[in-house]
């Protein structure tokens, strides 16, 4: 539910004052019926359920329309932020939804939480290690059962090359990040700009 609450905080923040139908059909431009299992008929009854704990309002009309509380702002930073600095383990979608409003933080506090999600790896694959030995010494469960904890450690180191990779983008100055200029990424008539923008002496 955190994945589904983030990506419809989140595109309501992006879009707000937005439509049930216009949120539908850009969050299913972005595919989250694959990556997030989120299903079209899922959005409306997220949305009314956001509403009901006072995250979202509804705005009179027809249709209706729907903008963040503040106690709204406050959840989906919450939420944010702990899907860049928290892994989930065999879950990828809250790590995934967040990348999808990443530059509504400042460049800095993302580079933070991507250091700490490292720490976190970095302590995941020690346990991992530990596991691997325990298993091949104790042989109280068959020994391809080994392959589990390898798998999962392939996972990991695979993640935080990512994390190192990601990292080095941002200092590269790949994004736009809230507080900067011109920032953060948003769309313009529908398009999405860049990763990085043209500049005279790039043109």
């Amino acid at each position: 539910m955190s994945t589904t609450r983030l990506l419809l905080l989140g595109a309501v923040r992006i879009f707000q004052p937005v439509h049930g139908y216009l949120l539908r059909r850009e969050l299913l431009s972005w595919q989250v019926d694959d990556w997030a299992h989120v299903k079209p008929g899922s959005i409306y009854s997220g949305l009314r359920t956001l509403t009901g704990r006072g995250l979202l309002e509804e705005l009179s009309g027809d249709p209706v329309a729907y903008r963040l509380t503040p106690d709204g702002e406050v959840e989906y930073r919450r939420l944010l932020v702990d899907a860049l600095r928290r892994p989930e383990p065999g879950d990828p979608s809250r790590l995934l939804a967040g990348l999808c409003f990443v530059t509504t933080l400042p460049r800095a506090e993302v580079r933070e939480a991507l250091r700490a999600r490292d720490l976190v790896l970095e302590a995941t694959v020690s346990g991992v290690d530990s596991s691997i030995r325990d298993v091949e010494s104790s042989r109280l469960a068959p020994a391809s059962t080994a392959e589990l904890f390898r798998v999962t450690r392939a996972w990991v180191d695979g993640e935080r090359v990512w994390v190192r990779d990601v990292c080095a983008r941002l200092d590269a100055g790949h994004y736009r990040f809230a507080g900067e200029q011109p920032g953060p990424d948003l769309p313009v008539a529908g398009v999405w700009p860049p990763a990085v923008l043209d500049t005279p002496e790039s043109a």
